[in-house]
C-alpha cells in the first residue's frame, strides 16, 4: 500500500497575512494543476481530504477529470487557530508573545506553548486528531496495491508521517513540506519489525 501526502497550494496573499481559512491563489491553482499533471500516472483509489478551503480546492485540482472519490475528514485540518483567527501575524504575536517565541507555525506555538494558539488544541488533541489520520489513511480494508492521496496541512502532515513511519511525533519536527509538496510512504507488511509503514520518499515532483 502506498500513500500519498500532499500539502495544499499557495493561497491568497491577503488572505495569507491573516489566520484561519484562506482559499487558493492562482498560484496555488497552478500548483495543483502542476501537481495533478507530474500524478497523472499514478492509479489512486480515494482521495482523503481536510475540509479546510485551501486543502480541499487542492484536493478537487489533483484528481479532475478522474474516478476518484474525495473524501473529507476533520482529523486532516490544521491545528485550530481559536483566538488567533482572523488577526494579521504581527497582530497576533503582539498579543500572544507566548505563543510565538519559537515561529509562527503551528508546530512551533505547540512547542512554546503546549497549544496550537490560545483558545486552540492541546497538543494531546492535536494528537489524537493525527492519530485518527493515521487510522483513516491505512484503513485495513485496503489492498496490499492500493493508493490513496491524502491532502492536508504542513502540520498536521509532520505528525501523521511520524505517526505512520512508527515514530513520536515531535513539535520540533524537521519535516517540512513546500506547497504542494508532496511524501511518498511506502507499506512493506512483511517487515513488521519496522512498523507497517517503512519507507519514506519525498519528491516535489
Amino acid at each position: 500500500m502506498e500513500i500519498y501526502l500532499v500539502r495544499h497550494g499557495e493561497v491568497e496573499l491577503g488572505a495569507a497575512q491573516r489566520l484561519g481559512d484562506p482559499p487558493l491563489s492562482d498560484a496555488g491553482r497552478a500548483q495543483a494543476r502542476a501537481q495533478a499533471q507530474r500524478l497523472a500516472a499514478t492509479h489512486f483509489d480515494v482521495c482523503f481530504a481536510s475540509p479546510l478551503l485551501r486543502a480541499a480546492e487542492t484536493a478537487r485540482l489533483l484528481v479532475a477529470g478522474r474516478d476518484v472519490a474525495i473524501e473529507t475528514h476533520a482529523c486532516l485540518a490544521e491545528g485550530a487557530y481559536g483566538e488567533l483567527d482572523g488577526l494579521a501575524p504581527a497582530e497576533a504575536s503582539r498579543r500572544f508573545p507566548e505563543f510565538y517565541r519559537l515561529g509562527r507555525t503551528v508546530l512551533a506555538r505547540l512547542a512554546a506553548s503546549g497549544w496550537t494558539a490560545p483558545g486552540g488544541e492541546t497538543r494531546a488533541q492535536f494528537l489524537a486528531r493525527a492519530k485518527a489520520a493515521q487510522a483513516l489513511v491505512s484503513e485495513p480494508l485496503f489492498h496490499e496495491s492500493a493508493r490513496a492521496l491524502v491532502v492536508s496541512h504542513g502540520g498536521m502532515l509532520a505528525y501523521l508521517i511520524a505517526l505512520l513511519v512508527g515514530h513520536e511525533p515531535r513539535d520540533e519536527s524537521t519535516i517540512g513540506f513546500e506547497f504542494c509538496g508532496v511524501a511518498r510512504v511506502t507499506a512493506y507488511r512483511e517487515e513488521p519489525a519496522f512498523g507497517p509503514f517503512a519507507m519514506l520518499r519525498f519528491s516535489a515532483d
